[in-house]
């Protein structure tokens, strides 16, 4: 939908998690964390972490876990690229990788 000025962004299922006990971790606060969360579902979708996601990335087997359960995740959708700042991570990505300045700033031009 990129091209008709449409951008849907995603967020695992796993890091809405990571970021719930992060968030309340840091902030002392569970109601705060909880509306964090809330607020950030108010902008992105959720991409769901299936049995069939963990064998997959199981598979991969990429230095970094984590990224390969995102990156299968992704795929299921799928999605046009993946935003993170662990480019080399993706290295054998089949989905575009591009860095949070890199694709604000295609997004910009648009």
């Amino acid at each position: 939908m990129f091209e008709k000025g449409y951008i849907y962004g995603y967020i695992s299922a796993s890091a809405i998690t990571d970021i719930h006990y992060i968030a309340k971790k840091e902030l002392k606060s569970r109601n705060l964390a909880l509306g964090l969360i809330k607020n950030l579902l108010l902008t992105t979708r959720v991409a769901a972490v299936t049995g069939e996601c963990i064998h997959e990335a199981l598979g991969l087997e990429w230095d970094d876990f984590e990224d390969s359960v995102q990156y299968i995740s992704g795929l299921s959708i799928p999605v046009s690229y993946i935003i993170t700042r662990n480019l080399n991570d993706y290295a054998n990505s089949q989905i575009g990788v591009l860095t949070p300045n890199r694709f604000l700033g295609q997004i910009i031009r648009k």
